[in-house]
């Protein structure tokens, strides 16, 4: 995402009231407005919020017009049955029909159908990787395992690229494998995303004669597990992977042909504490890396060789390049609890290819809502950092969510460039201590759903897989549209 460079404010946000917004306060007479503290908005209500153009007058009557006449009772239409809504997180969402517009009082003649098109062998063998995948996902774990002890006893070579517990980069490679087998009835989506796995798999150490392994490992993983498995549906994947695997076996070569390198060297150059589980990184490229605002990076570190982890750089890309990662030590975690407690100045970090979904299109005029709970604030800083260079920025409303104060690592800073752009509010939810004056109290999807209404905003989710699982869910019930919300599939 380009910015563009800065040339004034963009519009000021709009009425809270229309909008159904929490109520920003207002600094001076032509101050920015903000979202108000804590202390000025009302508890979470014992009824449901009723949003805007669906509120109901004191005398019982739709938006306080006058009494209808009586009339006959007519019987209540039976609601058509919605589709489910995925679960964020998952490898791949399902698409969602639009629902179908409310017949009318009195229907034309219904004209004839015409015969559905016959699928393509294309969209036969996307539909049934998808279909496949949803029953081994619950088991990717051992999916996993099984997949990497056939690749090693096909390629034993490929065993050196991994580290003694294969089974999160094994299933993080079986992933990238499977998501563009899935859209391989999308060329469009699948060349989007090519690049950045090809780049991704060069940073493993892939090399493209090994793709071939993959393959016959994948395929029999798959047989072992997959539940509803016969002829065809092998025949599908193999037609599938096909179609996945040569262009990125083609760009792999074409890489390799021109040196192109597959990772970057940086060097540590500032490491600080913020508590027990919390760390601020910055890593100097030994060259720029080529990443946008709200991308992350994967990064291996010298505590722990050959454990790629993803990160978000907390900042808009600079002209010096320096990165800074805002990281936690997970429960678990090798190589977050290596980087908040032993990484230091000095250290020599791989950074691999930047990817990601999140980002803004700067021709849209339409408003934006960004969720993030905890680090993952990072990206959403980026964002807004980069959206401040451009000559007309989206009106952006910022949730950030923690457990305890300490957790909103980039309060500070998105509060401080509230300050000096109307376009941007920003409100801070704390679960665990309601008495901060500076945070509205708890959780944050709750928070979010009942601060307004969101379905005519453009949705970034940033955040650990259950909170964007959960925010993301609380969303659509509240009637955003499942094209209307964006997020990183993390899964680990």
């Amino acid at each position: 995402m380009s910015a563009e460079p800065l040339s004034g404010d963009g519009p000021a946000d709009p009425d809270p009231v229309s909008t159904g917004r929490v109520a920003p306060a207002r600094r001076g007479a032509s101050g920015p407005r903000r979202l108000a503290p804590v202390r000025t908005v009302p508890p979470p209500p014992t009824t449901p919020i009723v949003r805007p153009g669906r509120h109901v007058a004191r005398d019982g009557t739709p938006n306080g017009s006058a009494p209808e006449p009586q009339r006959e009772p007519q019987p209540e239409p039976q609601p058509e049955p919605q589709p489910e809504a995925p679960a964020p997180g998952s490898l791949f969402e399902p698409h969602v029909p639009a629902t179908p517009p409310a017949p009318a009082e009195s229907p034309a003649p219904a004209a004839p159908v015409a015969p559905a098109l016959p699928e393509t062998p294309e969209q036969h063998a996307a539909r049934r990787v998808r279909q496949t995948w949803t029953e081994v996902e619950p088991r990717a774990d051992e999916l996993a395992d099984w997949f990497a002890a056939l690749l090693f006893s096909l390629a034993p070579e490929v065993r050196a690229l991994f580290p003694a517990r294969v089974t999160d980069p094994a299933r993080r490679l079986l992933r990238s494998l499977v998501l563009p087998m899935s859209t391989v009835d999308r060329p469009g989506e699948l060349d989007a995303m090519l690049a950045s796995l090809v780049r991704e798999h060069r940073a493993l150490g892939l090399r493209a004669e090994q793709y071939e392994a993959l393959g016959v490992a994948l395929i029999g993983a798959m047989r072992r597990f997959g539940r509803s498995w016969d002829e065809a549906t092998e025949h599908a994947w193999v037609h599938a992977f096909s179609l996945a695997a040569g262009p990125m076996e083609q760009a792999v070569r074409a890489a390799n042909a021109h040196e192109t390198p597959a990772v970057t060297g940086g060097t540590v150059v500032g490491h600080r504490r913020l508590g027990r589980d919390l760390a601020v990184v910055h890593v100097a490229p030994d060259s720029p890396v080529p990443h946008r605002a709200g991308q992350y990076l994967t990064v291996e570190i010298p505590q722990r060789p050959r454990m790629w982890r993803p990160l978000s750089p907390a900042t808009a890309p600079r002209p010096d390049g320096l990165l800074e990662f805002h990281v936690r030590a997970v429960e678990g975690g090798w190589v977050s609890r290596a980087m908040v407690a032993h990484a230091g100045e000095g250290d020599r970090w791989r950074l691999g290819p930047p990817a990601g979904r999140l980002g803004l299109d700067p021709r849209s005029t339409r408003e934006v809502l960004m969720v993030a709970g905890g680090t993952g604030g990072a990206p959403v800083l980026a964002l807004c950092e980069d959206m401040a260079r451009w000559a007309r920025p989206r009106p952006c409303t910022v949730f950030l969510g923690g457990r305890v104060p300490q957790d909103l690592t980039v309060l500070d800073r998105l509060t401080e460039l509230a300050d000096r752009h109307p376009w941007l509010a920003v409100a801070a939810v704390c679960e665990d201590d309601p008495l901060d004056e500076r945070t509205l109290p708890g959780v944050l999807p709750e928070a979010v759903v009942r601060s307004g209404d969101w379905s005519e905003h453009d949705v970034l989710l940033s955040g650990s897989p259950r909170m964007i699982r959960a925010t993301a869910a609380a969303l659509l019930v509240d009637g955003v549209g499942l094209d209307r919300i964006t997020y990183d599939p993390f899964t680990e």
